[in-house]
């Protein structure tokens, strides 16, 4: 197929010779790894089509950190937000901002005005976003303003009042491991 891509360019009569039906299959290889190219040139134009490559050459950009091991979707998201941002003159902007970046639910955001402290709690599921959200609000809030990020470790908390029966019904989990298998890593 890729030689159709030069041969048919050609008069019929030069297309019948091997020399250039030849020349067609490496032209047709070089037409087709410029047109892939072309492909993901303008698919990098857009973060939510980008390619990895693009995702990465616009992180550098912003000046945000990548780990090599961070899943492109991630990335994806990290970029897209970062993108998206704008000064937070209120606390209703930081809050939208969060809700994109975190989830709406994922956080508790609290501003103490008389102790001018800002703090941001995040569930464990979005532990990882924890030094992203640190790095950048340190550059958008105020210099007088305490600003700390925690996760929230009580799950206590939130499944103390549960019986055994409905913690195997809702499907928690502990960390990676399902409730109803815990009984495995019980000391006798």
């Amino acid at each position: 197929m890729t030689a159709q891509r030069y041969l048919q360019y050609l008069p019929d009569f030069v297309a019948e010779y091997v020399e250039f039906q030849k020349l067609g299959e490496i032209e047709g290889e070089v037409l087709e790894e410029e047109s892939k190219a072309k492909q993901e040139m303008e698919q990098d134009q857009w973060i939510l089509t980008a390619t990895r490559k693009g995702l990465l050459r616009r992180a550098a950009m912003m000046g945000l950190s990548v780990a090599e091991t961070e899943d492109t979707e991630i990335l994806r998201e990290r970029v897209l937000s970062y993108w998206n941002s704008r000064r937070p003159y209120t606390f209703f902007m930081m809050q939208e901002w969060l809700d994109t970046f975190c989830g709406a639910g994922n956080y508790q955001a609290k501003l103490d005005y008389g102790a001018y402290r800002l703090t941001i709690v995040l569930e464990l599921k979005e532990k990882e976003k924890k030094e992203q959200i640190l790095s950048y609000w340190k550059t958008l809030i105020p210099a007088n303003l305490v600003f700390e990020v925690l996760l929230n470790t009580n799950t206590h908390g939130k499944v103390g009042a549960l019986t055994h029966g409905q913690l195997k019904e809702s499907g928690w989990t502990y960390g990676e491991i399902p409730f109803a298998d815990l009984s495995e890593y019980v000391r006798a």
